[in-house]
């Protein structure tokens, strides 16, 4: 078994017709790790405008979306604090993938570059960048762990809905006076624009809009929950985030940054990045969701798999205990393959860090002739105020007569035993 005592277990297989209101804010003293909200009121507006910028982006075409439920935002983007009290809880370690820009090159990955070190200075109280949208996700599952609620990224419908209805300082433009933007369309944000800061600027440094949010324009990208598709077409009009996409692997970001100006800006501007990458000008927001809505959405499989789980179980068994064997790849390379082998690593790594195994559970089970799950748990305890449960959930489809995996997703959350 390889030796990484200090690092977190962590593996992965596998966008106007709204009247302008003014929201609600949240509380959080009930729970200090709770970031502030804002509530941001129903309503319906036109999203999307085709427009050809000649590099391959649509912003199109417009469509018609409506917020039957009023939704909830954080104030504020997730901050260097933040992610580093996440970091510091859990020993979850971000891959070494953060792009960074120069004068006269392009955008690469600078491996010495991470969300600790973006390459230039930056207090606890300024946005985190440098974070892919799987290390966003991290943060968000680790965080609902620990508080109990139903964070989330914001679908790029919500973000879109804000930024067109929203005011800042009872105008609707972007200026250095109300966010921090670069002065040119420049990536690399070479000029001090008359904000301050050259790079990232503390939360709350600028006015909040009408709806309580600052920096939805500007400081850091933010990544969004919805896969980038290239266009609006069968988008969900409910304002929902869009799940599936023909080409994998990318997510949406919108906002534009402290080295943005001109177009970068503007509310329907949409780009891509890939989820598990990080950019020194991208970061990222949560929003919530009702507890009925965040588990219909944060289901293992479908509603299907838990009609018929009990049904199924013992019937495929056999067969999915005999024919599959999955693998997991963790973030410094090792491939672990075999679902004995997997259990016995985790059994391990736990046991070298002086965690005693309480619990442990391996179902499968069997949604219909072409779909298949395994659900697999084990909890661990190292004292009473110390607890951790490892949630790993594998979908299988049939291709042929060979069943594969489609997607293998593991989850670490600290928090009390079920």
């Amino acid at each position: 078994m390889s030796t990484h005592n200090n690092a977190r277990l962590w593996a992965t297989i596998i966008c106007l017709a709204a009247t302008t209101q003014v929201a609600q804010a949240d509380g959080n003293n009930d729970c200090p790790l709770c970031p502030p909200m804002a509530t941001v009121p129903a309503g319906t507006f036109q999203m999307g405008k085709t427009v050809n910028r000649g590099y391959g982006e649509i912003d199109g075409p417009t469509h018609t979306v409506t917020f039957e439920q009023p939704f909830k935002v954080a104030k504020h983007e997730v901050t260097l604090g933040e992610f580093r009290s996440f970091t510091r809880a859990t020993g979850y370690v971000s891959e070494r993938k953060c792009n960074v820009y120069k004068e006269g090159t392009n955008w690469y990955i600078d491996p010495e570059r991470n969300w600790a070190n973006p390459g230039f200075a930056q207090p606890e109280n300024h946005p985190v960048v440098c974070v892919s949208w799987k290390d966003a996700q991290a943060y968000i599952d680790w965080l609902n762990g620990k508080t109990g609620r139903n964070y989330r990224l914001p679908s790029e419908a919500e973000w879109e809905y804000i930024a067109s209805t929203a005011t800042l300082s009872g105008a609707r433009a972007v200026t250095h006076d109300n966010a921090n933007i670069g002065k040119v369309e420049c990536c690399g944000g070479k000029v001090q624009g008359k904000d301050k800061w050259m790079q990232t600027a503390p939360i709350g440094s600028f006015p909040p809009d009408n709806y309580g949010l600052h920096d939805m324009r500007g400081n850091v990208w933010e990544w969004q929950r919805d896969c980038y598709h290239d266009n609006y077409n069968g988008a969900p009009v409910d304002g929902d985030a869009r799940e599936s996409c023909p080409t994998t692997g990318y997510h949406v970001v919108r906002g534009g940054s402290y080295g943005d100006a001109g177009e970068f800006l503007e509310q329907r501007f949409r780009l891509r990045g890939p989820a598990d990458q990080g950019f020194f000008t991208v970061g990222f927001r949560l929003a919530e969701s009702s507890a009925e809505a965040a588990t219909a959405a944060t289901h293992p499989v479908s509603a299907m798999f838990e009609a018929t789980r009990a049904r199924n179980v013992d019937a495929v068994a056999g067969f999915l205990s005999s024919s599959v064997e999955p693998e997991i790849v963790y973030y410094w390379g090792e491939t672990v393959k075999g679902r004995d082998n997997i259990v016995q690593w985790h059994r391990e790594w736990f046991a070298e860090q002086g965690w005693v195994l309480a619990k442990e559970k391996l179902e499968r089970a069997f949604t219909d002739q072409k779909l298949a799950a395994l659900s697999y748990s084990i909890e661990y305890i190292k004292s009473a105020e110390r607890k951790f449960r490892i949630l790993i959930d594998c979908t299988l489809v049939k291709e042929g007569n060979a069943w594969k995996i489609a997607r293998m997703q593991q989850t670490l959350l600290e928090g009390p035993q079920s």
